[in-house]
């Protein structure tokens, strides 16, 4: 009894938290970097990781230009 009321209880206190306006730039925010540092880092180590940042961050860009 005790295991489900507990997953229930969140779910009801989660959903009266968020409002929303169902678009994904009510989340969606760019990703920004410190420095020039940590993009040569990236750029040497990971740079599957850093393509995939500056699309999501030019996909922000895009589509919630006049939001």
């Amino acid at each position: 009894m005790k295991s489900t009321l507990i997953p229930i209880s969140l779910i009801a206190l989660a959903s009266g938290c968020v409002k929303s306006n169902d678009s994904y730039c009510d989340i969606a925010s760019p990703l920004y970097f410190d420095t020039s540092v940590t993009i040569q880092w990236l750029s040497e180590h990971d740079p599957s990781l850093l393509r995939e940042i500056v699309i999501h961050n030019e996909q922000v860009q895009g589509l919630c230009a006049g939001y």
